[in-house]
């Protein structure tokens, strides 16, 4: 699975993965089959979810007969760069909410929410343009929200203590 313009990004597995599906004529229940996921789970992994397992997705590169590669790059190979103004991280985030508009006063009005989705669904820069926006303070409020798995959770508690 390995492509050099985009093997540094894991928003670019999911390209990989829906490329050689459809080059081996899978569809994504089938590929699901074979990698022992769920067709909705493929779909998610297709479309921009960054939260792979490794054993799925060493599972998926097997059923595609890919070789997994992976790798640590240092920050400063990375675009880190984030969004200077509210329009930009509402552009940023707007795709993690896919049952309502996000709107620039949501960002305001409704912080724990926003977080909430973005420490659950977001990838890196959404979770750092997030962070650099709100503060540690307002995700430790939003990760008592009832709809933060207790993986998450765990995750932000250890990650804010340190």
């Amino acid at each position: 699975m390995h492509d050099n313009a985009t093997s540094d990004s894991l928003a670019a597995i999911g390209d990989q993965i829906r490329r050689l599906r459809k080059a081996k004529g899978l569809t994504l229940a089938g590929l699901a089959e074979l990698a022992g996921t769920s067709a909705p789970a493929m779909h998610r992994y297709e479309n921009g979810w960054d939260r792979f397992e490794l054993t799925t997705l060493r599972k998926i590169a097997s059923a595609l007969g890919a070789r997994l590669e992976v790798r640590l790059v240092q920050d400063s190979e990375l675009d880190l760069s984030l969004p200077h103004d509210r329009s930009g991280l509402l552009a940023l985030l707007a795709p993690l909410f896919w049952d309502h508009e996000l709107e620039e006063a949501d960002l305001d009005r409704y912080p724990s929410w926003v977080l909430g989705r973005v420490l659950m669904f977001g990838d890196v820069p959404q979770v750092r343009a997030s962070r650099a926006f709100y503060g540690d303070e307002a995700i430790k409020e939003a990760i008592q929200r009832r709809e933060i798995d207790a993986r998450t959770r765990n995750y932000w508690n250890l990650t804010l203590a340190e």
